[in-house]
């Protein structure tokens, strides 16, 4: 409930300023459909393939090529309409504040990582909540070194310049939770740099993440990926290397076909060099069809798939998951 009140109390803040600044607007995402998650039975399911979502943005022209930025997003559950997101307060998913001009924006607040920003595109069905095969590994391409989102963040990204874009992002050590009474402060400042380059049908993007902490299982990770749009489909690489050592190595490719409205594509991700062997070689897959109703409607249809090594990266008893269903834009 409170909640709620908090989030209608800032849609009436922002219609507020609405009337007072040229470009603020509401937005949002649902996705419903009927699924099974892995290990789980048939059932609806909210934010099967993308998370529901809304939130509100704006931005006002400062003169002299200088632009104030703002975004406040929020996780919904379209089965009972709750907010979602627990202790992470009522904007899980974005709260930050930017200034943008001709040498590029910093950002500070609760955001999007560099990593999800610049290699998301390297997984072709849009790093599908339930479906996505790098994702069920633990190989997210938005997300594996240490998050899609993070909070208190400072985040730099340049300018376009040729197709090549590089951001740069900061979370203090005074920033992170504090360690419990008696126990040894592991905290330690981390950076993230990310690089993206797209030239025609080309994209090309890797990350590098410090180490979060310290600690012998704490290590630099890092990733890298090449997508290439042929005329009549799209093939994609990753590989990754992620922040924990436990975690270990893998990479994923894919295949995707648009045909008119339809979008058909299948997937692959491979855990490697894992010091569990019960980790090691873990494999999932996954395919989708997606049918394009309009620009801001889309139909689905997902299955993914896992070996037994990859039940137990993924921990859990299932070895399928499958959806169908709606997604629309506002």
């Amino acid at each position: 409930m409170k909640k709620s009140l908090i989030a209608l109390a800032v849609l009436g803040m922002a219609a507020g300023i609405a009337s007072a600044q040229s470009n603020v607007s509401l937005y949002g995402r649902i996705d419903a459909g009927l699924g099974k998650a892995f290990g789980g039975k048939s059932q609806m399911q909210s934010s099967y393939k993308e998370s529901t979502m809304w939130g509100v943005r704006g931005q006002e022209d400062l003169g002299g090529g200088l632009k104030a930025s703002f975004n406040f997003e929020q996780g919904v559950n379209i089965e009972d309409g709750s907010l979602t997101g627990g202790a992470s307060g009522a904007w899980n998913r974005a709260a930050w504040l930017g200034l943008g001009g001709g040498f590029g924006e910093f950002a500070m607040g609760r955001m999007t990582t560099p990593q999800n920003r610049a290699m998301g595109v390297f997984d072709l069905n849009g790093t599908a909540n339930t479906t996505s095969a790098l994702k069920n590994l633990g190989l997210e391409a938005d997300g594996s070194l240490g998050g899609s989102r993070a909070n208190s963040q400072f985040l730099y990204t340049s300018p376009n310049l040729g197709g090549f874009q590089a951001r740069a992002s900061v979370i203090l050590k005074e920033d992170k939770a504090a360690p419990a009474a008696g126990a040894a402060d592991t905290r330690k400042a981390s950076y993230q740099l990310a690089a993206s380059y797209k030239t025609g049908a080309l994209n090309l993007g890797a990350v590098v993440q410090s180490k979060m902490a310290e600690g012998a299982n704490n290590r630099t990770g890092y990733a890298l990926g090449a997508r290439y749009d042929f005329p009549s489909f799209a093939v994609s690489a990753l590989y990754t290397q992620d922040e924990s050592k436990s975690t270990g190595k893998g990479f994923g490719l894919g295949v995707v076909m648009p045909l008119g409205a339809w979008v058909l594509g299948a997937q692959v991700a491979r855990v490697t060099d894992n010091p569990n062997p019960a980790r090691d070689g873990a494999t999932a897959y996954e395919l989708f069809a997606n049918y394009y109703l309009s620009k801001r409607t889309m139909l689905y249809a997902g299955y993914g798939g896992l070996d037994s090594a990859g039940k137990v990266v993924k921990g859990t008893t299932g070895s399928n998951t499958f959806g169908l269903g709606l997604v629309h834009k506002f």
